[in-house]
């Protein structure tokens, strides 16, 4: 169940292209900080001001599983300024990334600027009664809630992640520097292989990625977009936007000892976790909690098999139920999973 990267070999170099974003950075950061035990960070998201903390907490949904358009891709090249970045969203029609900050809530549209508005108003609902709240302003009347999401962008910058940023962008640029190097010199599938210990040569002409999606992705018919991160792990993002550059952000400290598992392997060896798309469905539960409907809308797979398999996985132990209202939520059971094998969580979790 790999996701396969072809047409590497048919690539023009001139169409990859390199930058250290600190709004990526930022928005990576803030998925850290929506779930910092997963990421090993507990002490660090303590030293955030707590009131940040607080008010980050009511848009948490649009940094977990699926992010914010302007947190996945980029424009720039090189080491843009936090300023310039923020004053480039701010010029935007309010709209227009309103529509960006519900992306994690629409599913699957037809392009990129179609928003199903009664999809995105029921995983909203889903999610409690103030996110509910918050994005229908977001759809109805989105100029003020867009201001106040870029206001707190600001806070976030000047109370704390400026410091933070001012920290790595030396080390960022420089490892975006030395990506682009080993290109020219190596060629662009070993520059790949670098990246991620999840990512290895498949063939004269593609990589294999281990995420648990199977999908292909003609990279040849893509600009390539490569933004390091000291937040990303232990994820690897593969960001594929209509109309964008595919987005690869990795671990800014290149692919570590450790290889990462294949699915293949994880289900010859769990006959619990046997059928491949319940490691999906484990997947779509991972950062946070979501219903049968809104897994199935989402991953495109058939409602009634969703939910047989989130039964299946409840019996197991692997996942947890919690109602809300008439809402039924499922959540990755860490733990459990972690107790057969850490292998296995890392490919859940990737």
């Amino acid at each position: 169940m790999p996701t396969i990267l072809a047409g590497v070999s048919r690539l023009d170099p001139e169409r990859v292209r390199h930058v250290a974003s600190p709004l990526i950075e930022l928005g990576c950061a803030l998925h850290v900080l929506a779930e910092p035990r997963h990421h090993g960070r507990t002490e660090w998201a303590e030293q955030v001001p707590a009131v940040l903390r607080k008010d980050l907490a009511a848009w948490a949904w649009t940094v977990r599983a699926v992010r914010a358009r302007f947190f996945a891709t980029s424009t720039a090249t090189g080491v843009p300024a936090f300023s310039d970045e923020l004053a480039a969203l701010r010029s935007r029609p309010p709209e227009d990334l309103a529509a960006e900050l519900v992306r994690p809530l629409r599913g699957r549209p037809l392009s990129t600027r179609t928003t199903d508005a009664d999809a995105v108003r029921r995983w909203a609902r889903s999610r409690g009664p103030s996110i509910a709240a918050l994005v229908e302003r977001l759809l109805t009347d989105p100029a003020e809630p867009v201001a106040e999401f870029l206001d707190l962008l600001d806070l976030c910058w000047h109370g704390w992640f400026g410091e933070v940023w001012a920290e790595s962008r030396d080390q960022l640029a420089a490892r975006g520097r030395q990506d682009r190097d080993l290109g020219v010199r190596d060629g662009l599938s070993a520059m790949l292989r670098s990246l991620d210990a999840s990512i290895e040569v498949r063939d004269p002409d593609g990589m294999v990625v281990q995420k648990v999606q199977n999908k292909r992705i003609d990279v040849a018919q893509h600009s390539l977009l490569l933004v390091p991160s000291n937040f990303i792990a232990p994820h690897l993002f593969l960001g594929e936007v209509p109309g964008e550059p595919l987005t690869i952000i990795y671990p800014a400290g290149g692919r570590g000892q450790a290889a990462v598992p294949t699915a293949q392997a994880i289900r010859h060896r769990l006959e619990a976790l046997a059928v491949p798309d319940r490691l999906q469905v484990c997947r779509a539960v991972a950062s946070e909690s979501r219903t049968a409907g809104e897994i199935a809308t989402i991953w495109n797979l058939n409602p009634t098999q969703v939910t047989r398999h989130l039964r299946a996985l409840t019996r197991a132990g692997l996942v947890t139920a919690e109602r809300q209202g008439r809402f039924v939520a499922y959540r990755l059971d860490e733990t459990a999973m972690r107790s057969i094998g850490t292998d296995l969580l890392d490919l859940v979790m990737r």
